[in-house]
């Protein structure tokens, strides 16, 4: 039986199958021969996602041979990690205590009626000339002293105030305001005071004063 006769006996259905098949094998074969003619490569060819490709350069690699252009060139200065230097402490000499006004250590407690108690400071606070002592007294406990005076002179209350202001600033001490008027010096571990009245019998006046050891 030919071959014309064989196809006769096909429907018009099994026809157009056969011709679908053969036109796919057609395609197919040359799809296969454009792949080996070309290595599957193309310059605008697509990429694993159907979209268009994107040319991606290549670093070089660990172990090439760097070519013109492509070798990386050391820093033309180099970078100072270094801190400056540091300027050494300066050192602070010790201060030294300010000497005390009356340096212990300090007499034991004591009275005296119309003398000076033993051991009184007369230097800081010992009577004013031309005056009697009518009483003093020492007491001292531990680093701390306190004493008393009280005279009687004729000289007016003005210079009883001015004769004291100018010993006890001489001594290195500092003036100090008060509200009851008398007079009051502070310095040197020390504290000091002058009160004046005029009575029937003349100026009557009293010293009184803290000393502290430092």
């Amino acid at each position: 039986m030919t071959e014309e006769k064989k196809t006769a006996g096909l429907s018009p259905a099994m026809r157009w199958t056969l011709i679908g098949v053969g036109a796919v094998v057609v395609i197919g074969v040359i799809v296969a021969v454009w792949l080996l003619t070309t290595g599957g490569r193309s310059g605008t060819g697509s990429g694993a996602d159907g979209g268009p490709s994107t040319n991606v350069t290549q670093g070089p690699l660990p172990d090439a041979t760097p070519t013109s252009g492509s070798e990386v060139l050391p820093p033309t200065g180099s970078v100072d990690n270094t801190l400056p230097p540091v300027a050494p402490p300066v050192p602070i000499e010790p201060v030294a205590p300010a000497e005390a006004l009356v340096p212990p250590p300090y007499p034991a407690s004591a009275t005296a009626e119309g003398d000076l108690a033993a051991g009184f400071p007369v230097d800081v606070l010992g009577p004013m000339p031309a005056s009697d002592v009518i009483s003093s007294s020492i007491a001292t406990e531990g680093s701390t002293m306190q004493v008393t005076l009280e005279g009687r002179t004729d000289t007016a209350v003005a210079d009883v105030r001015a004769y004291y202001a100018q010993k006890w600033a001489a001594l290195g001490l500092q003036e100090q305001s008060t509200s009851d008027g008398s007079l009051t010096y502070t310095g040197r571990g020390a504290a000091l005071s002058l009160s004046a009245n005029e009575g029937g019998t003349g100026i009557r006046y009293t010293l009184f004063g803290v000393f502290r050891a430092s």
